[in-house]
């Protein structure tokens, strides 16, 4: 007699969040360029307690447990850390320490900013923009910001050792959904991170996840021009 092995079947991950791009897009990012399969388990805004109940069971946070990834049975949460859980399961975290700390100075900063991004995008999607947040947003704080992050990334095509990273990731997520989709007229300001937005965009799987349903179908930030 012969006998087969059993096919092994792998469940795909599942992001759970809200239908939007939000806080949980750079982890759909890093699945997306990590090759690993993921289902978005989107629920509505504001939650129904059914939902915040599930949230919770998976997460075990009494505070905030989404964006959270379900991945081999187990739940991470922090959209930060778990953005990083994956990136190391795709080898887009570098093994060398300076490197790694390079990395997470990066994503620092790409936090420092999107932090203060949601200040006016918050009173927006509610319906009363602020309109001295916006100008805040538009006149001080991206400038300052985004000169700092060209200065980073110099000549280079990406952020740490010339080599795509978790870092490029996360820089990419606020260009992509916390900035220039905002205030479409400051492009022409940062030519330096407007190619390396687009060099991102271009990545085979990358450019074939914006072009999907997927992608498409999740709420983005409305222009605050």
């Amino acid at each position: 007699f012969q006998f087969w092995p059993l096919p092994c079947f792998v469940m795909a991950a599942e992001l759970h969040y809200y239908g939007a791009q939000g806080r949980g897009q750079q982890i759909r990012y890093a699945l997306v360029e990590s090759g690993i399969e993921f289902n978005d388990i989107s629920a509505p805004f504001p939650p129904t307690e059914e939902v915040r109940a599930r949230w919770i069971e998976l997460g075990g946070n009494l505070t905030t447990n989404v964006p959270l990834i379900v991945m081999g049975g187990r739940a991470y949460t922090q959209s930060s850390a778990a953005m990083r859980y994956v990136a190391r399961k795709g080898g887009l975290v570098p093994a060398d320490d300076e490197l790694q700390y390079l990395c997470d100075n990066i994503l620092a900063a790409v936090e420092d900013y999107r932090t203060e991004a949601y200040k006016p995008i918050f009173p927006a999607l509610t319906g009363a923009p602020d309109a001295e947040k916006i100008a805040h947003l538009k006149e001080n704080v991206l400038p300052k910001h985004f000169k700092n992050f060209e200065r980073l990334l110099g000549e280079a095509e990406y952020f740490v050792d010339n080599k795509f990273s978790v870092a490029d990731l996360g820089a990419f997520d606020i260009l992509n959904n916390f900035s220039f989709n905002l205030f479409p007229s400051l492009e022409s300001e940062f030519p330096k991170l407007i190619a390396f937005r687009n060099r991102v965009a271009a990545r085979p799987k990358m450019a074939a996840y914006l072009k999907s349903e997927q992608f498409t179908k999740l709420m983005a930030f409305p222009c605050l021009e």
